[in-house]
């Protein structure tokens, strides 16, 4: 309950503020950074749980065909171009602390878009992904 709050609290600053301290955030939420602190060893383990809740949260591939899934996340970005600049942002400050970290969320990310487009019968599902990836990252 109170980290979730934490969450969104943190995804509303970081919207907002995509370089947010800490204390936006316990600002935000009402509470002190001790808390944040509870619940989160650091800023960077504020910022790799942020990234993935967020990334659950406006998910455009779940249950999601192929048209159906790029129509989604054109309408995310061109909705909500703030999103696109927080992730891009929480993805460099993390890639900087935790290349694994990064690496391994671009690759379950991969793998998600991979599967819808095998499940579409398309062939060299892995190429096509890394291209189509590459021209929606590019928007």
């Amino acid at each position: 309950m109170m980290k979730e709050r934490i969450l969104e609290s943190a995804l509303d600053v970081y919207l907002k503020k995509p370089n947010a301290t800490v204390f936006d955030v316990a600002e935000k939420a009402g509470i002190s950074k001790s808390t944040i602190f509870y619940y989160f060893k650091n800023k960077n383990g504020l910022e790799k749980e942020l990234l993935l809740y967020a990334i659950k949260k406006f998910t455009p591939w779940k249950g999601s065909n192929l048209e159906e899934a790029v129509k989604k996340r054109l309408r995310l970005v061109k909705d909500n171009p703030e999103l696109a600049r927080m992730f891009y942002t929480l993805i460099n400050n993390l890639n900087k602390t935790d290349p694994e970290f990064v690496k391994d969320v671009c690759n379950k990310s991969f793998r998600k878009v991979s599967e819808i487009l095998k499940k579409e019968g398309i062939k060299d599902e892995d190429k096509v992904t890394v291209l189509l990836l590459a021209m929606l990252d590019g928007l």
